[in-house]
């Protein structure tokens, strides 16, 4: 068995709180943190399925089926979205 030791008290405490005595349900989490981490989740995509992708958001936008946030309302949104997690 190996044994992480994190010099950090606030993530100690959160892991505490969190956790508890549940190991599994830690290493499960950690791993999947990892495992995300190192792969970002996402799928690769060719230079032209790229450009695809911007042509069609950009298209939404001038057809009013999407619109554009401003950087006060992006930052809002995102404050908001990164409190919920």
């Amino acid at each position: 068995m190996k044994t992480l030791q994190i010099e950090n008290q606030e993530m100690e405490e959160f892991i505490s709180n969190r956790y508890g005595s549940d190991t599994q349900s830690l290493w499960q989490d950690f791993a999947t943190f990892v495992k995300v981490s190192l792969t970002d989740a996402y799928p690769s995509i060719s230079k032209e399925e790229a450009k695809k992708r911007v042509a069609r958001a950009i298209e939404e936008v001038e057809q009013g089926k999407a619109e554009m946030l401003t950087q006060n309302e992006y930052e809002a949104d995102i404050n908001e979205f990164m409190k919920n997690l």
